[in-house]
């Protein structure tokens, strides 16, 4: 492909992504009135959003989709204004982001910690658009700066400019934290940035814990708009799909090739495989999410959504139906034999035990069982570490199962390794 047919395609999918922003917000207006939507986003932005806090319970549908829609218009904004191709991680970028605008991600809590990591950029003198992972997706700790902004107690003007001063502090050392944790578990988690946001929110739930705050989890789960929520899933994904189509004018024969990759981290799966097959892929890996919640039979609300969102963002960057069923299947079997597979939080952990896809897809299906299962054990055991603050509590969990993992399959292919080379004449 040529320079000017990249600059084409590039410039075609921003429009996509763009329309996408543009229809939520029209959407929004279609659902609800201009002064529900103002009231909603002032609850979503100005209050306190720990992991679970559903934004639809909270500040109504048409704010939550006006919320989406913002989250994703700062950041294509910010990728027209450095000129940033799209890859496969911006992708991931755009959809994860969105997905958790659901529920605990908002222009207030990210906009400080992307601020922060343009400040690192420019200390060190690097690109700032080679740091957009972590600028965007380091909004997983967002909850932080809503948490000491409202809920020490402070007044606001002392509360508020101390919450946006903690989150450009965590923007300064997401860079490197999540540079050096990425070897914890040897990629085979993709949600690293998870793994970064539960140390550091680790670390802020212990000190303000030492000083007498409490910082709890909450479960706050909207009931009336499953039906909505779940039309509009499918309308994306399904949009995915065919602009994947359309892009790759009907091509799918290289499909298989992107269904072998193992998927271990760094993956991009534009540089891959293309354009068109990666949004197909997207698009697939959204829609076999809806269908999983359906076998299931389980809620449907802000989380889960945001959650199939998530999951359909990282088709773009490792995950495939090959590499994750797997995984969902342990988990899953997990949350049968152990809990309630119907609740809402075992649906998002079977879900998002996908984070671990690049174990099934480098060791096979029954080592992709096997840490579904651990993934779904671990999950429910960390979040009282940071509290709820760390919104990818799945990627934490991921990074402790993949560093648990990784080593011992290391020293199994170095056995197998051995045994054939005596057996070999």
């Amino acid at each position: 492909m040529t320079r000017v047919q990249n600059k084409h395609l590039d410039r075609t999918v921003m429009r996509f992504l763009l329309a996408l922003a543009i229809c939520l917000i029209v959407l929004a207006f279609i659902v609800s009135s201009p002064a529900e939507i103002l009231a909603g986003l002032s609850r979503i932005n100005f209050g306190l959003c720990q992991l679970f806090t559903d934004f639809v319970a909270v500040g109504g549908l048409g704010a939550t989709l006006v919320n989406i829609a913002l989250v994703m218009l700062f950041e294509l904004a910010l990728f027209w204004v450095t000129k940033t191709t799209i890859s496969g991680p911006h992708l991931s970028i755009l959809l994860m982001t969105a997905g958790f605008a659901f529920f605990g991600t908002s222009l207030f809590n990210m906009i400080p910690i992307v601020l922060g990591v343009f400040l690192y950029a420019r200390l060190l003198k690097v690109p700032f658009n080679s740091l957009f992972l972590q600028a965007f997706m380091g909004s997983a700790i967002g909850p932080l700066v809503n948490q000491i902004a409202f809920g020490l107690g402070l007044i606001p003007p002392i509360g508020i400019p101390l919450g946006i001063f903690g989150g450009v502090l965590v923007g300064l050392v997401f860079p490197p934290l999540s540079s050096s944790f990425s070897q914890f578990h040897k990629g085979y988690n993709l949600y690293n940035i998870g793994f970064t946001a539960g140390i550091i929110g680790l670390i802020a739930v212990a000190v303000l814990r030492m000083l007498k705050f409490q910082v709890e989890t909450v479960s706050v789960f909207d009931t009336e708009h499953g039906l909505a929520l779940f039309l509009l899933a499918l309308a994306i994904f399904l949009s995915f799909l065919v602009f994947g189509l359309i892009v790759n004018r009907g091509n799918l024969r290289d499909y298989p090739n992107l269904l072998s990759n193992s998927g271990r981290s760094p993956s991009d799966f534009v540089a891959l495989f293309g354009m068109g097959l990666t949004l197909f892929n997207m698009g697939l890996m959204g829609l076999m999410s809806l269908a999983v919640l359906k076998i299931v039979g389980g809620p449907v609300n802000g989380p889960i959504i945001g959650t199939v969102l998530s999951v359909g963002g990282f088709a773009a960057m490792g995950k495939h139906p090959r590499n994750t069923l797997p995984v969902m299947a342990g988990a899953s079997l997990a949350a049968l034999l152990h809990g309630d597979i119907h609740a809402a939080r075992a649906l998002v952990a079977i879900l998002f035990s996908t984070t671990l896809a690049p174990l099934s897809g480098e060791h096979g299906i029954f080592v992709g069982l096997l840490a579904g299962y651990l993934h779904l054990a671990v999950v429910s055991n960390v979040v009282f570490l940071h509290g709820g603050l760390n919104l990818y509590n799945n990627g934490f969990s991921g990074g402790f199962v993949a560093a648990f993992l990784a080593p011992l399959l290391e020293v199994a292919r170095q056995i197998r390794g051995k045994t054939l080379t005596r057996k070999t004449p």
